[in-house]
């Protein structure tokens, strides 16, 4: 009998563990792990945010826009998986990951990466003949890929081009659309990137609090915790939480939400923020309060997005 095939007790119902799923099912449920496919969707979402805010509408072109953005940064994603898999094996949060587990082969997963990421690139430039989107998407792949996957086992610096990757997707939303038929004032990209950027050092730091303390010193990996106590991280949350909530104040102020009543909620959202992190962070930490901020800072951005492009609609 095949390893973790059905095993029948006397008497008792026919049980499958979860060893025995088939492997078209196992594959599948191995293929959305890669993918990160909650990261990816957000990733996506930005990219219509951007091309919403260019064309001052939302259109079927913005849907096939996140679409082919999504395949593009799924195949990053699954790329990323495989340059980690070492790395990965060191902390509780990502060994059970599929590669680390020997789940399914570099191999396998090298051949959907490349077919993700060609179908995601001919895919925007088929739709948009155009090499702008294509080009940072191109620029995105090298960033994450290319600099920030490989030197964060290095260096601390590599958080610039982690960055400055997740700056990009708007952007290439916005340069979809020709210019004769966009919104000339290019300010507004500018201060969404500015966003995005501000957004994702908190996120970062969040992330990294979560972590086994005792991982993250065992490990031959440098991390922030190297040269920064818990509480002055803390302390770094709270400071890039609210220069992220002022880039939305900003972006606010410039007029670029239409809707007076869209425009107040989020800047209540943006005010409340700071205020939330900081409650949440306010004595020891704890895992219940890192995610509750954790979800609230990916909620917030979740909301700036949202409301952007329904006040389009």
């Amino acid at each position: 009998m095949m390893n973790g095939s059905m095993k029948k007790m006397s008497g008792n119902r026919v049980l499958i563990s979860g060893a025995a799923l088939p492997r078209r099912q196992h594959y599948l449920v191995s293929f959305f792990e890669l993918t990160k496919i909650h990261l990816s969707l957000y990733i996506a979402l930005s990219s219509v945010f951007g091309h919403v805010l260019s064309q001052n509408r939302f259109s079927m072109e913005s849907i096939k826009l996140g679409g082919f953005v999504l395949i593009l940064t799924a195949g990053s994603a699954v790329l990323n998986h495989i340059q980690d898999r070492r790395f990965d094996s060191w902390f509780s949060r990502t060994r059970h990951r599929c590669l680390v587990q020997k789940k399914i082969s570099p191999c396998v997963a090298g051949v959907f990466a490349a077919g993700l990421i060609l179908i995601g690139l001919g895919g925007l430039f088929g739709c948009f003949q155009s090499l702008a989107p294509v080009g940072l998407g191109l620029l995105a792949l090298v960033c994450y890929n290319g600099f920030y996957t490989p030197l964060k086992k290095r260096w601390l610096g590599a958080i610039v081009p982690g960055t400055l990757c997740g700056m990009l997707p708007p952007a290439m939303g916005w340069v979809a659309v020709p210019k004769q038929m966009g919104v000339a004032d290019e300010s507004g990209i500018l201060m969404v990137m500015l966003i995005f950027g501000l957004w994702q050092i908190p996120h970062f730091f969040i992330i990294l609090l979560k972590q086994v303390s005792a991982e993250l010193e065992a490990s031959p990996y440098p991390f922030f915790t190297c040269i920064f106590s818990p509480k002055e991280i803390r302390g770094q949350i709270l400071i890039w939480t609210s220069l992220y909530s002022l880039g939305i104040f900003l972006f606010l102020l410039r007029g670029w939400i239409h809707s007076f009543d869209l425009s107040l909620a989020l800047g209540a959202s943006a005010l409340g923020l700071p205020f939330l992190m900081a409650a949440l962070l306010r004595g020891k930490q704890n895992f219940h309060s890192l995610s509750l901020g954790f979800f609230a800072i990916n909620l917030s951005m979740l909301f700036f997005m949202g409301l952007g492009i329904l006040d389009r609609i």
